[in-house]
C-alpha cells in the first residue's frame, strides 16, 4: 500500500523568512492557504491508498478533517525529520509498503504530480527524490520501505538524503518537478509564485490581502 504524509508544524508562527514582506498575520493566512492547496491536490490523488497529515496544529487538523485527510496527531514536535520518521513508522505499522512525504507549502502542486511520484515506485526497496528548485532541499521523498533511510530535512537535505541512500545501498532516482520544487520559504519564492497567476487558495488570499503588487515589486 502507498501512503502519503504531509508534515505540518505550528503555522501560527510560520514563515519568518517572509517577514520583510508580510506581517505575521499575513504569513499565517498564507501558510494555511498553501496547506489547503496541497491537501486539495492530495485528496484527488488516484494512486495514494491512504493520505495523512502529521501535526499538532489544531487549525491544520480542522482543515484536513474537512477534506477527508487522516490525522497523525503529535503531542510535541522536535523538527520536521522527527515528525516525518514518527509518522512513517506509524504508517509502516498500518501496512504501508511505501510512504511519500510532500511539503505543505508548495501551493502549485497538482494531484498528477503526486501520482507521478507514486507510479515510480519499484517492486524492491528504492527511493524517489524531488529536489527543491535550488537543489539543496528535498521537497518530496518516496521511501520503500517507509524507514529505508532516516529523514535529514534542513539545509542541504537533498545531498544528505542521497548520501544516506548510498550508505544503505538502496537505489534511488531523482527528478525535477517545478510545481513541487517551488515551496514558499523566501521572498524570492513568493515573487516567483505570484508571477504565475494561479487558481490557488494561496493566490486568492494574497489578492484578498491586497499585497500582490508589493510582492511583485520586491527586490
Amino acid at each position: 500500500m502507498k501512503f502519503v504524509i504531509v508534515p505540518v508544524k505550528d503555522l501560527s508562527k510560520a514563515k519568518e523568512r517572509l517577514s520583510s514582506l508580510l506581517t505575521q498575520n499575513e504569513r499565517t493566512v498564507l501558510a494555511y492557504a498553501m496547506l489547503e492547496d496541497v491537501l486539495l491536490a492530495l485528496k484527488e490523488s488516484k494512486l495514494a491508498d491512504r493520505k495523512f497529515i502529521v501535526t499538532l496544529d489544531a487549525k491544520a487538523i480542522e482543515i484536513a478533517k474537512g477534506l477527508g485527510i487522516e490525522i497523525i496527531e503529535e503531542t510535541e514536535q522536535n523538527g520536521e525529520s522527527a515528525s516525518v520518521d514518527y509518522a512513517s513508522q506509524i504508517c509502516k505499522d498500518m501496512g504501508a509498503a511505501s510512504v511519500l512525504v510532500i511539503p505543505g507549502d508548495a501551493p502549485l502542486i497538482a494531484s498528477s504530480d503526486i501520482d507521478s511520484i507514486l507510479e515510480r515506485e519499484k517492486d524492491t526497496p528504492s527511493i524517489v527524490f524531488v529536489p527543491a528548485r535550488d537543489e539543496l532541499g528535498t521537497n518530496a521523498i518516496l521511501r520503500k520501505p517507509p524507514d529505508a533511510i532516516p529523514s535529514m530535512f534542513g539545509h542541504d537535505s537533498y545531498r544528505k538524503h542521497m548520501n544516506e541512500a548510498d550508505k544503505s545501498n538502496i537505489p534511488y532516482e531523482s527528478f525535477e518537478n517545478p510545481r513541487i520544487g517551488l515551496d514558499i520559504d523566501s521572498p524570492e519564492d513568493l515573487k516567483e509564485f505570484v508571477s504565475q497567476k494561479s487558481n490557488t487558495k494561496a493566490y486568492s488570499e494574497l489578492m484578498r490581502l491586497k499585497i500582490i503588487d508589493k510582492i511583485r515589486q520586491y527586490g
